[in-house]
């Protein structure tokens, strides 16, 4: 790209001076315009116009002199030759004042140098510049593409990607696992830790969704700049770009931007490689969602029969399920899931299994994810579910696990199936997730969870706990959940205030509410327990 700093070591600017905002010849010329009358519209040339000017359309108008720095730079007008003798002898020095404090360049040239000269000479350049960006970027995309074709995978993008932009590059899933990566030249404490893990470290994944950047690259799906966060261990800045497929975002690069901005050939290289990145992807969709169609199809027959005729044999083949062990299984509820963390957790998982030593199958439901796991004890699905809260849940995927009791070998899934789902689901509605639910731990909210809605309609205590509810969403208050933290603690005012973060007077405060708006007495245990019931009721079914 042609800079004004570039620009002025060619010879048609041997006799030019800059006399104001050296600090601005690094901006970059897009274009090249003489304007010499009064009132000019500058903001219609756009942006990386430089101006040649004599002067004519300010000469009889001090105010208009005082107002043109201003105005061309609010116009992102990158420069001003400004040729003397016609009109002016010097730069009026309230525009030098203005120009030096925006760092906005004007160079003068003496009378007799044509601006006819020096505007074809620049055209020369940025058309020959144009050219060379052009076989340039064919070049790229000659690069990338050949990567699909000769079938390439994430590894070959990201190294291809960093030798173009000759910058450190990292490609990540949606649950911020590193998918691939290349290093060409420094990278920062941040960057080490991600690649050692592979993973982006949980605490920068929080910082980043409290700043809203994966929000607003899911919602923008255009290219985000990042500051240094020196806390974090981001000691350079970073550009990251989302992998979009169908308008929906399935990944994104990670650059380290280094100390050199990025140029329109970088940010075109990081779009060809995102929409290569997109199809790797898709294809590595579309074989996984056969194979999960295969297991959904299996396992729907699992929960439909145990019988075993030579067609289901064949698929348990298939699949890697065996009829004669005994399987336990696992719901995965994700709240924030679309079908494509949906299917990026289902692989996920399956690679985590593995890992874990355990031989089973991850099915994409309704809702979540069923995972059924050869298990010698309920041990084994317990295990299981709460190493996952704490090696696979993260805090733009945080998962809920409900699981079911064992089920011998030859007897149907269908009791274990429906038993992970209704823990996964009253885990959902009553806990703070990330959490594993148990089935066989639930107890009385099993019951609650069947309950017919006329027994339930005939309940007075849970007619008390809906006028409260009702009272809070008039008032905007927060007794249901001041009310559910009291019972859950047993009455025990610290813990109850500390879970809901507030002062123990200010807990007494609502307590004393709570009595006056029901009528209950929260001393009496035998209403306590009647209430507390009450309230999952309510919560289970609300």
């Amino acid at each position: 790209m042609l800079t004004l700093r570039q620009a002025l070591q060619l010879s048609v600017f041997e006799q030019a001076n800059v006399i104001a905002g050296e600090s601005g010849l690094d901006r970059v010329i897009r274009r090249i315009h003489v304007v010499d009358i009064p009132d000019a519209e500058y903001h219609i040339y756009g942006q990386g116009l430089l101006l040649f000017t004599s002067g004519y359309g300010i000469k009889d108008s001090p105010s208009e002199q005082a107002a043109l720095i201003p105005k061309l730079a609010e116009s992102q007008v990158i420069g001003m030759v400004f040729s003397l003798g016609w009109y002016f002898n010097e730069v009026p020095a309230v525009m030098l004042a203005e120009a030096e404090r925006r760092g906005f360049p004007i160079i003068t040239v003496p009378y007799d140098v044509k601006f006819i000269s020096i505007i074809e000479r620049l055209y020369v350049e940025l058309v020959n510049e144009q050219a060379a960006v052009r076989e340039r970027a064919d070049d790229i995309h000659r690069r990338l593409t050949r990567l699909v074709l000769e079938g390439g995978g994430l590894e070959a993008v990201a190294s291809t990607l960093a030798d173009i932009l000759q910058r450190s590059v990292l490609f990540e899933s949606l649950a911020f696992e590193v998918l691939a990566a290349a290093q060409v030249g420094p990278i920062d404490e941040s960057r080490r830790r991600a690649l050692e893990a592979g993973r982006t470290p949980p605490e920068i994944v929080e910082r980043m969704m409290q700043h809203g950047i994966y929000a607003e690259l899911q919602r923008t799906m255009k290219p985000v700049r990042l500051g240094l966060i020196p806390d974090l261990g981001m000691l350079m800045e970073r550009v990251v770009s989302p992998i979009i497929v169908g308008r929906e975002v399935y990944g994104y690069i990670w650059i380290v931007a280094g100390d050199r901005p990025l140029t329109a050939l970088d940010e075109l290289a990081i779009e060809h490689a995102a929409t290569v990145a997109a199809l790797i992807l898709l294809k590595e969709q579309a074989v996984r969602e056969t194979q999960n169609n295969l297991r959904g199809d299996f396992f729907a027959q699992l929960l439909r029969s145990s019988e075993r005729d030579s067609l289901m044999l064949e698929r348990a083949h298939l699949v890697g399920y065996h009829f004669d062990r005994p399987h336990q299984v696992l719901f995965v509820l994700c709240k924030t899931a679309t079908s494509a963390t949906l299917t990026t957790l289902t692989a996920r998982l399956d690679r985590w299994l593995r890992t874990q030593g355990v031989s089973g199958l991850v099915i994409t439901r309704e809702r979540g994810l069923a995972v059924v796991a050869e298990a010698k004890s309920e041990m084994v699905g317990q295990t299981l579910a709460e190493k996952m809260v704490q090696e696979v849940s993260n805090p733009a995927q945080v998962l809920v696990i409900g699981v079911g009791r064992l089920a011998p070998s030859g007897e149907s899934l269908r009791r274990s199936y429906d038993e992970a789902r209704e823990a996964a689901e009253i885990g959902e509605r009553l806990g703070k997730p990330p959490r594993a639910v148990l089935f066989w731990k639930l107890g009385l909210l099993d019951w609650l969870h069947h309950l017919p809605q006329e027994v339930l309609a005939g309940n007075p205590f849970l007619k008390t706990v809906q006028s409260l509810a009702e009272h809070d969403r008039k008032t905007n208050g927060d007794l249901v959940r001041t009310l559910d933290s009291y019972l859950e603690h047993g009455g025990a005012l610290a813990e109850a205030a500390a879970a809901l973060n507030v002062h123990r007077n200010t807990l007494l405060y609502r307590i004393g509410r709570i009595e006056e708006i029901t009528g209950m007495d929260l001393k009496d245990t035998t209403q306590r327990l009647n209430l507390h019931v009450a309230l999952k009721a309510h919560l289970l079914h609300k």
